[in-house]
């Protein structure tokens, strides 16, 4: 097993300095399956894989299914004319609040990122999470306190690879 995990930190290649992905959970249930990745002002990252059935799903919409679905997960947010507004994000201790009462020289709000399938790069969203419905393999990514893209994206080969170690850590039983 740890042979696998190894292997995947290979394949995911570098990120920012610091930067990691902490760790990986699956939630939700549906044919469906978009990634959301939450980069803390730390360097901490965490991706969740949501799994999900409605056509109308939206970016938004995976943000309160994985917090739903974990305990470990809390969303702080707002709702006006204008849609909501995601204030602050903790997962398992890691947590960054902020409504940008510092911008435009401390960047204290939450950045929100998308890419869709088979994209290499994240594309800066220009509309709400609330407002974007997502697709089969799509990605949404929220970063703290800095413009910076997410941390890269997985290749094809680690996505496979790291599913194939999450269904063996279900498991327990796995490659020796």
């Amino acid at each position: 097993m740890q042979a696998t995990w190894m292997t995947a930190a290979v394949l995911l290649g570098p990120t920012a300095a610091g930067a990691a992905i902490i760790e990986t959970f699956d939630v939700g249930s549906g044919l469906h399956t978009s990634s959301v990745q939450i980069d803390f002002a730390s360097g901490n990252g965490y991706t969740f894989n949501v799994h999900w059935q409605d056509s109308s799903t939206t970016g938004w919409d995976l943000l309160l299914a994985i917090a739903a679905d974990l305990d470990m997960v809390e969303l702080d947010y707002s709702t006006s004319e204008f849609g909501v507004f995601l204030q602050g994000i903790e997962v398992m201790g890691d947590s960054d609040w902020g409504i940008g009462a510092g911008w435009p020289e401390i960047e204290d709000y939450w950045h929100y990122w998308t890419a869709e399938p088979g994209e290499d790069d994240w594309t800066f969203a220009m509309v709400g999470a609330d407002l974007r419905t997502v697709s089969d393999g799509s990605f949404d990514g929220w970063v703290f306190m800095s413009s910076d893209a997410p941390q890269p994206l997985p290749s094809p080969g680690a996505l496979l690879l790291l599913a194939m170690a999450g269904a063996c850590r279900r498991r327990r039983r796995c490659w020796s």
